[in-house]
């Protein structure tokens, strides 16, 4: 049976003196840094432009309000009520671990971090999964807007993927704060169109994913979709060997071959695509373009 809670433990899971501040703030320095992300992308841009703007931001800012109605309302209690649960009863694989709770804290992070890169991987793999994730990857141009294109059944139908992270790895409610703070700032970040000097994304790349990975990810040829699944931590694709560098952000042709045009990229047709007939996002609509992919090199 997994030992009871020391005093220490019990102690950190109470809520301290003004603990219903703490999230508040939490939520203005996330709201800071995301607005920083917004303007710094802007002023020193990583690849062109195809699409018009603000009409495609505002888009794509609609759908991620829907998605973080869903985020608010389902994922957030459910998985906090389950870490609670976790951590009162140390049930949970690091909860289980016989170290003191920061540590095993940092384990929770780090697992929570590894299968949501599983969850990645499945949602492109698994035909199901990617109806709803298409909605994300069809968009035209990459940048901090295209982080909360999610569809809502999107973020639904990954709540018990989440309810079994936070259960079965023995998350505490703060290891679960603290990852979802970083994944949120995470996404925004290599999500965006932000030109950062080469050699220190490099340096970056070694720990985290950057601009230059998930733009790779998000190219419209496969093989290299195909790579840099990771959403906070880089290491997971190192090493599942998926981690690529070797193409131009300049010449990068984003989204899927399937889905080119902009009316089919509007709000009411991404709401819609997942219930509509799906053909092979893969395969061109107006057939193999001259010359293959983007061009390759830094």
């Amino acid at each position: 049976m997994p030992a009871a809670p020391s005093r220490s433990d019990r102690s950190l899971a109470s809520p301290a003196p003004g603990g219903k501040a703490g999230p508040a703030l939490l939520a203005a320095g996330l709201a800071l840094a995301a607005g920083a992300i917004f303007l710094a992308e802007r002023r020193a841009p990583l690849r062109r432009r195809s699409q018009a703007e603000p009409s495609r931001t505002i888009r794509n800012l609609a759908m991620g309000a829907l998605s973080m109605a869903v985020v608010a309302a389902v994922e957030g209690p459910v998985a906090r009520r389950l870490a609670r649960r976790a951590e009162g009863r140390r049930l949970g694989l690091a909860q289980r671990l016989p170290l003191p709770a920061p540590a095993r804290d940092a384990v929770a992070f780090l697992l929570m971090d590894y299968t949501i890169y599983v969850w990645h991987v499945l949602t492109h793999k698994v035909p199901a999964l990617w109806r709803l994730h298409l909605v994300h990857h069809v968009d035209l141009d990459l940048d901090a807007s295209t982080a909360l294109r999610f569809h809502a059944l999107d973020m639904l139908v990954s709540v018990p993927w989440r309810a079994a992270q936070v259960a079965l790895l023995g998350v505490s409610p703060r290891a679960f704060g603290a990852w979802q703070g970083f994944f949120f700032l995470s996404v925004l970040f290599h999500h965006s169109n932000l030109r950062l000097p080469e050699r220190l994304e490099r340096a970056l790349a070694l720990v985290l994913t950057t601009p230059r990975m998930h733009g790779i990810h998000h190219s419209a040829v496969r093989e290299e979709t195909d790579s840099n699944w990771t959403s906070g931590l880089s290491f997971w694709d190192r090493l599942h060997r998926t981690f690529r560098w070797d193409v131009a952000q300049r010449d990068l042709r984003i989204g899927v071959p399937g889905y080119r045009d902009p009316a089919e990229l509007r709000l009411r047709p991404s709401l819609r695509m997942p219930f509509r007939p799906q053909r092979d996002a893969w395969l061109p609509r107006e057939g193999p373009r001259p010359g293959g992919g983007p061009v390759r090199g830094r």
